[in-house]
């Protein structure tokens, strides 16, 4: 009997698996068996936080850039079709918005040209992608905007700032009642994301430092708006929606690291400093050539792309110039540059385990020379702070924060011809996370700095 059952189960693994392949098909292809006329010019598949309103957005404008005519989108619930005419000839892009795993998952099969993610790829993703090459280069991975989970709880509930570590024990079942924070007497409900979601990778990687199973207790919605209506109507719930999708609630300001609690707005999500900021991903195959899959990305990653993230209300990577209140406990330099300073949008940072810049980063090497290029920049001095992780001891944290600096303003001179930028380190001075894991990648970055 057991033998029969471990062979009914590798069966049914073998059939799920088939059955997926078979749906992820069906659904990419089945518009155009509806209209056999119909070309594909590319197909998107992976993240609904993309795919819902950003992928259509970004291929009806792409459509448009290239001469295309009577741009029209059909969708079926979490599938999408934009359709066009381009030179004479009826062309469609179906967008399959599932989570960002069946992105992956249908790059692997061949059922998708782009994958769309809420994550970055995982190393088992990796692994198995890479008879095609590398899904960690900057030829396969592109970050096309950035997004925050935003955590909310209902109206009512006058719970108004969590730590990540309370947050952590909420969703743990270390901490079961509202009256435990300070709220009403009742038990808390919380919501977590499918397993397949991007969203929940994210919140998962970031709380718990890793993928963690849902307790009994805690209720798994089908997507983000669900999330939106149960926190809306349940005294009780607690969950985490992308930025775009909590106006109107009540958010509660989240406290990490040497940070003030903070509610996330566009600034702090622009440089990353949020503790429950992501980033926004389009993977592409690189063994693979497609011509419009190449153009397009180059499109969404272009000023005009840029401005269709920001107009769907995701935060876009086009340099901005904030300002920002100088910290009482600041170097005297760095204190100084605060107070006749702004800070820029653009943070660099590191790929894992590397001294190399990450992805998104070799990018906004090229938009700070754009931003510096401006007439109206034209007077502007450029500063690049180094930070460290705070792991090490304070000459080594001084050593690697100026490394870090000089990293960046040798690949401006280098590719970029950008010689006269300066560089200032501060060490470890306001750590974003005290986690671990991720505390040497949020920590160790490089501020940009214009004055």
């Amino acid at each position: 009997m057991g033998r029969r059952r471990v062979i009914r189960s590798a069966s049914l693994s073998v059939l799920t698996t088939v059955l997926f392949t078979a749906a992820l098909f069906l659904l990419a292809c089945g518009d155009a068996a509806a209209q056999p006329s119909a070309k594909p010019l590319f197909r998107l598949t992976g993240s609904n936080t993309i795919g819902a309103d950003l992928a259509p957005a970004h291929v009806k404008s792409y459509l448009h850039t290239i001469g295309a005519t009577d741009i029209a989108q059909r969708s079926e619930g979490e599938k999408h079709w934009i359709h066009a005419r381009l030179k004479g000839e009826k062309v469609v892009v179906p967008i399959i918005a599932l989570g960002s795993s069946t992105g992956f998952k249908a790059l692997d099969e061949g059922s998708a040209d782009i994958g769309m993610a809420s994550r970055k790829i995982k190393p088992k993703e990796v692994t198995k992608l890479s008879r095609f090459g590398d899904f960690t280069g900057p030829q396969a991975e592109h970050v096309i905007g950035l997004d925050a989970l935003v955590v909310t709880v209902h109206r009512d509930n006058p719970v108004s700032q969590l730590s990540m570590t309370q947050l952590a024990q909420i969703y743990r079942g270390e901490i079961r009642n509202w009256a435990q924070l300070g709220g009403p007497n009742l038990p808390i409900r919380p919501l977590h994301r499918d397993i397949e979601s991007g969203t929940r990778a994210t919140f998962d990687a970031e709380v718990f430092g890793g993928s963690h199973s849902a307790k009994p207790f805690v209720y798994e919605v089908s997507g983000n708006h669900e999330t939106r209506s149960l926190v809306q109507q349940d005294r009780a719930a607690i969950g985490y929606l992308p930025f775009a999708d909590a106006h109107g609630l009540h958010k509660v300001a989240i406290k990490s690291g040497d940070l003030a609690a903070v509610v996330p707005d566009r600034g702090i999500i622009a440089t990353e400093d949020f503790p429950l900021t992501r980033r926004l991903y389009l993977y592409r195959n690189p063994g693979r050539f497609n011509a419009h899959v190449d153009a397009f990305i180059q499109f969404v990653e272009s000023q005009n792309g840029q401005q269709v993230v920001a107009d769907i209300g995701f935060i876009n990577l086009t340099p901005v110039a904030l300002e920002v209140a100088p910290y009482a406990n600041a170097p005297d330099n760095y204190r100084q540059l605060m107070e006749n300073g702004s800070r820029l949008s653009i943070s660099f940072r590191f790929a894992d385990g590397s001294t190399e810049l990450d992805n998104r980063a070799l990018r906004d090497l090229q938009r700070l020379r754009d931003f510096m290029g401006e007439e109206k920049n034209s007077d502007l001095s450029l500063t690049l702070v180094g930070f460290s992780d705070r792991k090490s001891n304070q000459n080594i944290s001084d050593l690697i924060s100026r490394f870090r600096a000089l990293k960046v303003q040798g690949a401006l001179l280098r590719s970029h011809q950008m010689g006269d930028s300066k560089i200032m380190s501060v060490g470890a001075f306001a750590p974003l996370t005290v986690d671990s894991e991720h505390g040497p990648v949020k920590n160790s970055r490089v501020e940009v700095w214009i004055n």
